[in-house]
C-alpha cells in the first residue's frame, strides 16, 4: 500500500495482474497550484481524461474469480504523471501528453513548456510506481513462471483534439503488442466481453502495458489492454451506471479466469 497507489497482491498461484492507471481524479494541492487552468476548466479536463470507474469494474470482478489476481490501482490523476508513458522520449511528448502533461485534451496550455519541475515529478511519482508494478510482474514470474497483465482503461465516445477523428471508436478496443500479446489472450478478451458486440484491435488506442524491465526481453510476460467506450457503462462523464459496472465486472472476471486456466496448462 502506498499513499499514491494501491497494490493488492492476490493469490500466490495466480499469474494475473489487473492494472488500473487512470481512474483517479486526485491531484495534490502543490501540483494543482502549478496547473494553468481554472477550477471549471480542470473539472472538464478530468471528465475527459479520467477513465472513470475502471477501478470499480476491477473491484467488482474480484468476488467472481477462482483465484484472486494482483491488482494495482493508481491513486493519482494522470495529470500528475501518466505512468503508462515512457519517462523520456515518448511520442506523445510532441503534443504535450507524455509522462508529464503540458497541454490539455484540447491542446490548451496545462503547464509551462518546458516544465521546470518535470524531473522532480518523474522521480517522486513516476519511477516509484513503475518500480512497484515491475516488481509485481517479477513476483508473478517467480511464483508462477508467467505473468499476465490486463490493463484496464476507457475512452469517451468523441475523440479528443490530439486523437485521429477518423479512427473507429468501438464499444471495446483491444490493445495488443506484437511480442507480448498472444492470440489466445486476444480471443479470451473477445469471448469474455462478447456481449458488447463490436470489438476492434488497436483503435482508437493501441499497445499493451509491459514494465520496461520486462518489455521486449521476457516472453513469459503477456499483456493486453482493454479500452471500454465510456457510454457503455457511464450515464455521464462522472456517473457510473452500477448495473453496468456489475455486468462489466462479470466480463472481467471471466477473462481473469480464462487467463488463469490457460496459464495452468502452459
Amino acid at each position: 500500500m502506498s499513499n499514491t497507489f494501491v497494490l493488492m497482491p492476490g493469490d500466490e498461484e495466480s499469474p494475473v495482474i489487473i492494472h488500473v492507471p487512470h481512474s483517479s481524479r486526485t491531484i495534490p494541492p502543490q501540483i494543482r497550484a502549478e496547473l494553468m487552468i481554472n477550477d471549471e476548466e480542470l473539472a472538464a479536463e478530468l471528465d475527459e481524461a479520467t477513465d472513470t470507474a475502471t477501478n470499480e469494474i476491477a473491484i467488482a470482478a474480484l468476488p467472481q474469480v477462482g483465484r484472486l489476481p494482483a491488482v494495482v490501482i493508481n491513486g493519482l490523476s494522470r495529470l500528475v504523471v501518466d505512468p503508462e508513458r515512457f519517462p523520456d522520449g515518448d511520442p506523445a511528448d510532441a503534443f504535450g501528453r507524455g509522462a508529464v502533461y503540458t497541454r490539455t485534451c484540447s491542446g490548451a496550455p496545462l503547464r509551462t513548456e518546458p516544465y521546470p519541475a518535470r524531473s522532480e515529478l518523474i522521480d517522486t511519482y513516476f519511477r516509484p510506481y513503475a518500480t512497484a508494478l515491475a516488481d509485481a510482474v517479477t513476483d508473478r514470474l517467480n511464483a508462477c513462471g508467467r505473468a499476465i497483465v490486463i490493463d484496464l482503461h476507457s475512452y469517451p465516445d468523441k475523440p479528443s483534439a490530439f486523437e485521429d477523428p477518423a479512427a473507429p471508436r468501438p464499444p471495446l478496443c483491444i490493445g495488443t503488442d506484437p511480442r507480448h500479446t498472444p492470440p489466445w489472450l486476444i480471443e479470451a478478451v473477445r469471448g469474455a466481453f462478447a456481449s458488447l458486440g463490436v470489438a476492434e484491435e488497436n483503435t482508437p488506442y493501441g499497445g499493451a502495458y509491459v514494465p520496461l524491465r520486462h518489455y521486449g526481453n521476457d516472453d513469459r510476460v503477456s499483456a493486453v489492454m482493454i479500452e471500454l467506450r465510456r457510454d457503455t457503462y457511464l450515464t455521464d462523464p462522472r456517473t457510473p451506471n452500477y448495473e453496468r459496472i456489475t455486468e462489466f465486472g462479470r466480463y472481467l472476471a471471466a477473462l481473469i479466469n480464462a487467463a488463469d486456466e490457460r496459464s495452468a496448462h502452459v
